[in-house]
């Protein structure tokens, strides 16, 4: 592992960067229609469960990533190739964020770039980043957290001030019952992003206070969970269920409402500074989790060896994932119900229980 020490305000900076990606500018949530913010708390609650759970397995093997502990767990011939797929994992979330975000800057501000330029750009950019060291990007991550929040605060108040936002576009609550809500929560808010955070396992033994920044960790699921549901009942509030349904990204179609004395308007510039600064952090994450799950596998002393090999499968995979953006958010959904479950929740789960009884044994052989 990198010798670096991560602090719990960077950890707690970094989890919320994270967890915002893409997902504050998609329409997340809105198949459960005006409810969408109770999916994604309920989301949220699901996140506080796997992040337990991934705490857990880290207060077990306290210096090992996940990518090591996996091998202890099942031993070499389960334990390795399931690391495997996990670096696999990581790739495969880092490629569809750089779709994410090239195909969000394409549609609102550089539609005569090509796709491939715009993503090509994003990975040498997090390259370099990850070349100079993970702390690098830790430190910066509470810098560019207030500005995200600054961002949002002022969005607020324009809307605010414009009068756009309608109260009863949220009523009423729970009009079809709660079955679109927990339908809404198995199939995409349980697993995006909250599910995603399973890469933090890679970094939890760097953190420099184990226990405090844990506790952090915790308290960044809570409050991204709590800004992401504001911000979805907020889109809801401002555009109506129909229009937010209906617009690929509700966050953009919601601050083009925005127009004060015909003087401030046209604000799409704070959207997608805040999506390339939340999606620039969430892809470095994934990133940086497969560059050091190869390097711990390959028992390799440098993990700067891996940085460009991972960043051309990164840049190859996202443009190879599908031929357009439609095609994109449909594999998208399913890996949400399949890919995205198996590998942030169920493994984790097993790994748990497994590593528990194997605790449980060793203790009553030692008192035998």
């Amino acid at each position: 592992m990198e010798k670096a020490k991560i602090s719990a305000g960077e950890f707690f900076s970094l989890i919320v960067l994270f967890n915002f990606g893409t997902a504050l500018v998609v329409s997340l949530g809105l198949q459960a229609k005006k409810d969408a913010w109770l999916a994604i708390l309920f989301g949220a609650a699901g996140g506080f469960i796997f992040f337990w759970i991934y705490r857990s397995l880290f207060r077990i093997y306290p210096q090992q990533p996940l990518i090591s502990y996996i091998q202890t767990i099942l031993g070499k011939y389960i334990g390795w190739p399931l690391s495997l797929l996990y670096i696999l994992f990581f790739i495969y979330g880092a490629a569809r964020d750089v779709r994410d975000g090239g195909e969000i800057l394409t549609s609102a501000i550089l539609d005569q770039t090509p796709l491939l330029i715009i993503n090509l750009s994003i990975i040498v950019t997090i390259a370099y980043v990850l070349n100079k060291g993970i702390e690098v990007l830790v430190r910066t991550a509470q810098i560019y957290l207030v500005m995200v929040i600054g961002l949002g605060l002022i969005s607020n108040l324009l809307l605010m001030y414009a009068g756009v936002i309608q109260i009863n576009n949220l009523l009423p609550i729970l009009r079809d019952g709660w079955k679109p809500v927990l339908t809404t929560f198995y199939s995409q808010t349980l697993s995006f992003p909250f599910g995603e955070m399973v890469c933090f396992t890679m970094l939890f033994p760097l953190l420099q206070n184990h226990k405090q920044g844990v506790k952090m960790g915790f308290w960044a699921v809570v409050f991204s969970g709590v800004a992401l549901s504001y911000t979805i009942a907020l889109d809801i509030a401002v555009l109506g269920f129909d229009i937010a349904g209906r617009a690929s990204f509700p966050l953009l179609t919601m601050i083009s409402k925005i127009n004060i004395g015909e003087f401030i308007q046209h604000l799409d510039l704070i959207v997608i500074l805040t999506l390339i600064i939340c999606n620039f952090f969430k892809i470095t994450v994934f990133y940086y989790a497969a560059v050091m799950g190869t390097t711990v596998l390959l028992n390799l002393q440098d993990y700067r060896k891996m940085v460009a090999p991972i960043g051309i499968i990164i840049l190859y995979s996202s443009n190879m994932i599908a031929f357009d953006f439609s095609g994109h958010l449909e594999e998208g959904n399913f890996s949400l119900k399949t890919i995205f479950p198996l590998f942030g929740e169920i493994i984790p789960a097993i790994l748990l229980l497994i590593a528990l009884i194997r605790k449980k044994f060793s203790q009553r052989l030692r008192n035998t």
